[in-house]
């Protein structure tokens, strides 16, 4: 499952959102596409849906915009935009984590795969350099699935602009 989170209407935030739009366009992706553009509490209902959710969300951490970055979640080296702790989409990852433990409940193996993202400003048009970051991802999604379905990824990994070889 690939659940792209943002906000819409602000530049870049929307990155997750569009990917998935686009995935669904091309329909050869072969994996259930969510837009959650204010991810909450309801995540928990996706994790017994998939044994595999990857989202896909805008971050700021200081890196080259259009950088584009794959690590597992929950992670402390990366906070994606919607998904990060109480963000202001909603309740972050991690408090969803907490609560599907306290409850015991299974949770899929889960990912991110962030885009770096150059504004967030409401109303501004999309970066070229996170245009560029959405066209390789929907590009090669079939081989992200197959990755993620088939490798252990223990650590966060980047591919800076222009660096084709994602997702690894």
């Amino acid at each position: 499952m690939i659940v792209g989170c943002g906000n819409p209407d602000a530049s870049d935030d929307g990155a997750g959102l569009e990917i998935v739009r686009r995935l669904r366009e091309r329909d050869d992706c072969g994996c259930d596409l969510r837009a959650e553009p204010a991810p909450g509490v309801d995540l928990l209902e996706l994790f017994p849906l998939a044994e595999v959710i990857v989202f896909v969300d805008a971050v700021l951490s200081g890196g080259a915009p259009g950088t584009l970055y794959l690590t597992p979640l929950p992670t402390k080296e990366l906070e994606p935009r919607a998904l990060g702790s109480l963000s202001s989409h909603g309740w972050g990852i991690g408090e969803v984590l907490k609560l599907a433990d306290a409850l015991r409940r299974p949770v899929p193996r889960l990912f991110l795969v962030g885009v770096e993202a150059a504004t967030v400003a409401d109303g501004a048009p999309r970066s070229a350099a996170v245009e560029e970051a959405i066209e390789l991802v929907v590009e090669r999604a079939s081989a992200l699935k197959l990755l993620l379905l088939t490798s252990e990824i223990p650590s966060l990994r980047s591919f800076p602009p222009n660096d084709r070889s994602f997702p690894g």
